[in-house]
């Protein structure tokens, strides 16, 4: 008896699909060392192509700053290669660098500056002379100076080109205020004030081995080889005393805040802030997954929502940030000046929805797993994993941190989120910021709270 065979039903079976096993995240440790002077060094070997990476994490950043001469620090992190040693002129490091295809770049952010390093591998000691002597010995030529300060003042005359990023800049300003690091800005004034004497100054303080982590990974024969090379450059750089601003306590207003900046352009822009969580807090994970859940890419809610349901936006999302200090969560949207009572209503209404109910046990899995997914892949050479585990010696996280990532995310259930939105979200006592047209607004601002104006500098 011959049995047809019915392509159609066959095909509306589901294939039958082993489970998949969760992320087993074992990356591996690499190895940690201290040289005499204190420089604490990471290393990993990397045999897979004839090149090197360095990377120095130097405690120091934006927030260290004088309130008077704020930029100080970014111009010296930005000066130390640009600006010259006492061994090599900037035209000389720029063109050997240039011929050996190498870099040696240093910069400055709100918590670290740093100084990066790639050559080859056979280069390796002529550029890693160049970068010793650009953390040890820079000299800041004043017509490098000159030039770096006219770049940092055209920088800040048009800090306001992109809407979208000042709008995010001065909401920040304005929940924590002008004078406090976390919300001060470079000015005009500020960095006119900055001197060659005082960027010798700053680093002569902060540029010390024992304030310095080092992570280095790449093609060397092997931990000792290695070390031996930066012994060689480093060791004779003496240890000392670093000191460090007080920094003073966050104050945030609990208390509906809403800040306007009237501006003539096509879009407007939306910024809520709320207070967030000390570094460290354990919080930390599932205010993370609270935080996917509500904006962290297009399956998310207020994506869902805002942008794809109402069709209101094109780029809406939230992020949590956090700060020695009190940090913030954040949401952001960009919508039709016509639309930003619409948009505006319902970012609050998500924020109060999700400390109201219990998620799907479904939609708390897909926020996991998503942060999870694109956390292990954050590490896709020896380099980067290298760099991330001095990157939390450096802000103080426990050795064991990035190895228990995953599983501290993966304990984050329904009932956790639940309790996490409820102690740490108030949309009603959330700071707003926009930035657009008003005489377009669907509806005025003040049907949220007391409006306060402020002018575009």
């Amino acid at each position: 008896m011959m049995t047809l065979f019915n392509a159609a039903s066959a095909f509306a079976l589901p294939p039958a699909l082993s489970k998949l096993a969760g992320v087993n995240f074992k990356p591996p440790q690499g190895t940690r060392a201290a040289l005499d002077n204190g420089m604490v060094v990471y290393l990993m070997k990397d045999n897979t192509l004839p090149v090197v990476h360095m990377t120095a994490y130097i405690r120091s950043g934006k927030l260290n700053d004088q309130l008077e001469k704020i930029g100080l620090g970014e111009m010296t992190a930005g000066l130390l290669k640009d600006g010259g040693t006492l061994k090599y002129k900037p035209e000389e490091i720029d063109k050997t660098l240039e011929f050996l295809a190498a870099s040696v770049e240093s910069f400055l952010g709100i918590e670290e500056a740093r100084a990066d390093l790639t050559s080859l591998k056979k280069d390796l000691d002529t550029v890693l002379d160049i970068y010793a002597d650009v953390l040890m010995n820079p000299v800041f030529s004043p017509e490098k100076v000159k030039l770096k300060r006219d770049e940092t003042l055209e920088l800040i005359r048009r800090r306001n080109d992109n809407p979208g990023r000042a709008v995010v800049r001065e909401a920040l300003r304005s929940f924590y205020g002008p004078a406090h690091p976390y919300g001060w800005r470079s000015e005009e004034a500020t960095v006119n004030a900055v001197t060659i004497e005082d960027m010798k100054a700053y680093h002569a303080n902060y540029y010390k081995p024992n304030n310095i982590i080092l992570a280095v990974a790449g093609d060397f024969t092997s931990d000792e080889e290695m070390i031996g090379k930066l012994k060689a450059r480093f060791g004779s750089w003496p240890r000392g005393e670093v000191k460090f601003p007080v920094i003073p306590p966050v104050q945030i207003k609990g208390e509906r805040q809403i800040f306007h900046i009237e501006k003539d352009i096509a879009q407007a822009y939306i910024v809520m802030l709320q207070k967030g969580i000390k570094r460290h807090d354990p919080l930390e994970y599932p205010l993370t997954v609270t935080n996917e859940m509500l904006g962290g890419g297009l399956s998310s809610r207020l994506a869902a929502e805002i942008r794809s349901r109402r069709g209101l936006a094109y780029s809406v999302y939230s992020y949590s940030a956090k700060k020695p200090d009190y940090g913030y969560s954040l949401a952001y949207c960009g919508t039709k000046p016509e639309t930003v009572s619409q948009a505006l209503a319902e970012m609050l209404r998500q924020h109060k929805l999700i400390t109201e109910e219990a998620a799907p046990a479904e939609e708390v899995t897909r926020a996991r797993d998503s942060i999870v997914n694109s956390f292990v892949f954050r590490f896709p050479t020896p380099f980067e994993l290298i760099t991330e585990r001095a990157s939390y010696e450096y802000y103080g996280y426990k050795a064991d941190y990035l190895d228990n990532y995953v599983e501290n995310i993966a304990k984050t259930d329904p009932a956790t989120v639940l309790e996490t939105a409820k102690k740490l979200f108030k949309p009603e006592d959330a700071m707003l910021f926009v930035i657009g047209n008003s005489s377009k607004f669907d509806k005025p601002l003040s049907e949220f709270g007391a409006v306060t104006e402020l002018k575009e500098d």
